[in-house]
């Protein structure tokens, strides 16, 4: 069986300056979440370019894209922590995978989840916590690298009304001086950001 040709992206011109906060809204499968993985070095295009600055993130050797993608912090639709690791552990693995010394990849992970009103869990694993206190992980573990650039995909998935305005808001704190591209179903009150675009089968569309 063969199937035909899919498109995710078509067309797709978007210029963000440093400090930028911009919503992006679109129903599933319209190329939101593709698009931020390309804006992320995490799947580069098929054609087009995506640049970093002067750098197109096509023509950058993979050591280097992957020196690039340390500018950028991420926080999942799905929570993508590990049940097998604390809290604390969770939120410490980017700063592991960059080799920074246990003992102040400690003490950066436990600000930041003070930070974002975790003190009590560091030990805590994350199936002992509600979904909103693992969103919150999942913020953390975004900052702690601190990164100049936050893309968040969906991330008040499956959160009811109150804990989706409560991690809003911690967005919101959290990506001061910082890039913020949010990825949403569809437009919300509680994350008022200035700048809105609209996904329609891979094009950019109108804004209602």
């Amino acid at each position: 069986m063969r199937f035909g040709r899919v498109d995710a992206l078509v067309d797709v011109t978007v210029s963000i300056s440093p400090g930028e906060q911009v919503l992006v809204t679109g129903q599933a499968a319209s190329g939101k979440t593709t698009w931020l993985k390309c804006l992320a070095g995490l799947q580069p295009p098929t054609s087009g370019h995506v640049r970093w600055g002067p750098d197109d993130v096509a023509r950058l050797d993979l050591e280097e894209r992957r020196r690039r993608q340390r500018s950028f912090g991420m926080v999942f639709q799905s929570d993508a922590l590990f049940d097998s690791m604390s809290v604390l552990d969770n939120v410490m693995l980017p700063l592991t995978k960059r080799q920074v010394p246990r003992d102040e990849a400690v003490e950066r992970a436990r600000a930041v989840l003070d930070r974002v009103g975790l003190s009590a869990a560091h030990g805590k694993r994350p199936e002992e916590l509600s979904g909103g206190m693992k969103k919150r992980v999942g913020v953390a573990r975004a900052i702690v690298a601190q990164p100049s650039i936050l893309l968040a995909d969906d991330p008040f998935a499956g959160l009811d009304p109150s804990t989706e305005r409560s991690i809003a808001e911690l967005l919101l704190e959290v990506s001061r001086g910082r890039t913020l591209v949010t990825a949403l179903p569809d437009p919300v009150a509680s994350l008022p950001l200035a700048r809105v675009l609209r996904f329609e089968q891979g094009r950019l569309g109108s804004v209602p």
